[in-house]
């Protein structure tokens, strides 16, 4: 058990204690206790993260292969270092062409995140897989890849929204679902460590024309 660990459950244990007590309506003991529970809680959060992210980066460099050179582990702990991927919050359809209605594409906003959840501007290269899953045959929409030089000429940094911005066109399917489930996939230059994350995300699909109208149009 972390130390931390071992504050919040003598808090918990305190609260429990105190509520045993008697103490009938809110009081301002009660409210600071609460407050200290969630702030434990939130720090406990933040722990466990970025132990599973020190882990992912210490099994990709124990795991990776060719003739990358590998800095000492006491040199990467001194470094700002990926420890996971989040969406930011423009994630969506894509509208790629005005002059048509619907979206032509999804735009993913994605930027690499460090062991305490900050935006990092990381070098490497992304792997976006599309997923129609009301599909169950045929679920694969489509798949994109952006290598290192190319998700360097996708990073944005204006207007305060700091991710790199990858512009994904449908390819030989057009989901049929406004629905679609995402899955980006970062491979860290620097570490060569993988890191997934997955959302689903809403697009703008063209109206299906009927019968009617395609009959009356040819």
């Amino acid at each position: 058990m972390t130390l931390l660990s071992l504050k919040l459950s003598v808090v918990l244990a305190g609260g429990a204690l105190f509520c045993a007590a008697g103490c009938g309506s809110p009081n301002r003991a009660n409210i600071e206790l609460r407050k200290q529970i969630q702030t434990l809680e939130a720090q406990n959060a933040t722990l466990r993260q970025q132990h599973a992210g020190d882990e992912r980066v210490i099994a990709g460099l124990r795991d990776r292969q060719g003739t990358l050179p590998a800095l000492p582990a006491t040199r990467l702990s001194e470094l700002f270092t990926t420890h996971g991927i989040q969406f930011t919050r423009l994630t969506g359809g894509a509208d790629l062409d005005p002059n048509k209605p619907g979206d032509e594409g999804i735009a993913i906003y994605v930027v690499p995140i460090d062991e305490m959840g900050e935006k990092l501007k990381a070098a490497g290269s992304f792997d976006v897989e599309a997923f129609d899953l009301a599909e169950p045959q045929h679920p694969l929409v489509g798949h994109w890849h952006f290598d290192p030089q190319q998700a360097r000429a996708a990073w944005s940094g204006v207007l305060l929204e700091y991710n790199y911005v990858l512009l994904c066109p449908w390819q030989s399917v057009v989901p049929r679902h406004p629905d679609l489930t995402v899955k980006v996939t970062f491979l860290d230059s620097l570490t060569q460590t993988p890191f997934t994350a997955q959302r689903i995300v809403h697009v703008n699909l063209a109206p299906v024309p009927t019968t009617q109208q395609a009959d009356s149009e040819n």
